[in-house]
């Protein structure tokens, strides 16, 4: 598990600290907080109901089971974030995910990446470097005859790379917002926050203080990315590269 008309996050940042700027171009922190409220309650009862829905999902074969996964999870994370979108009247581009400076995103997540997955095959023992490797939906698309299998790990890689690191962005934004800070930096309040999140919510389910400091690593470097380079599509890169890996 992990995941517009505003202002961008440079020009947010100096209104913020800018004593001049007109209060109606400042975020709503109000609106940012119930935003954030909203979208963790819902996280949290899909969650809850996970534990008696995860036996089921992961005896699904095949395309169709790699899609009632998807669809869980599509659920979990992605309805609630692009309906508050929709509400307020935001795009994807006021959460970083533009083409400029993506090439700085994409090389940052590219370093941290390596980072940690240098760092959990170091604990292995032993060189861990596929992506998605360990998760049900990789396993059921590789089961899966060509060309569903294609398409199987397609879809893991849209929702379990990119729709988890879009819920960390929407995350990490909507705390930023609501605490009135700019956003930015490799200490920020979103990427901090999201990292404590990710990680006490696989301690929660059963990870143990390993899967805690591993959760809130990768937590953390999909909020920083945005947070240090204004560009969003990193994340989804790193949330790619170091969810579930493993060995063949």
């Amino acid at each position: 598990m992990t995941c517009c008309s505003l202002i961008g996050a440079r020009n947010r940042g100096n209104l913020l600290t800018h004593q001049t700027a007109p209060q109606s171009t400042l975020p709503n922190r109000r609106t940012a907080a119930f935003d954030l409220t909203v979208t963790i309650a819902f996280f949290l009862a899909c969650a809850f109901a996970l534990t008696t829905l995860d036996p089921i999902l992961r005896r699904g074969r095949g395309l169709t089971g790699v899609l009632a996964l998807g669809g869980y999870q599509l659920m979990c994370e992605g309805v609630v974030p692009l309906l508050i979108m929709a509400a307020r009247r935001e795009h994807p581009s006021s959460y970083g995910f533009t083409r400029r400076r993506i090439g700085t995103s994409i090389g940052l997540a590219l370093v941290l990446a390596t980072i940690y997955n240098l760092a959990l095959s170091w604990r292995a023992g032993g060189l861990l470097w596929i992506p998605l490797r360990r998760h049900s939906a990789t396993r059921m698309s590789l089961a899966a005859g060509f060309p569903s299998n294609l398409v199987g790990l397609a879809i893991t890689i849209a929702v379990w790379g990119f729709m988890e690191a879009f819920f960390g962005v929407f995350f990490a934004r909507k705390l930023n917002d609501a605490l009135g800070h700019s956003g930015r930096g490799w200490f920020s309040y979103g990427a901090l926050g999201f990292g404590l999140f990710n990680g006490l919510i696989h301690l929660a389910l059963g990870q143990g203080i390993e899967g805690f400091a591993v959760c809130f690593a990768s937590g953390y470097a999909i909020a920083v990315i945005p947070a240090v380079t204004e560009n969003a599509w990193g994340s989804a890169v790193v949330q790619t590269l170091t969810n579930a890996a493993g060995k063949l």
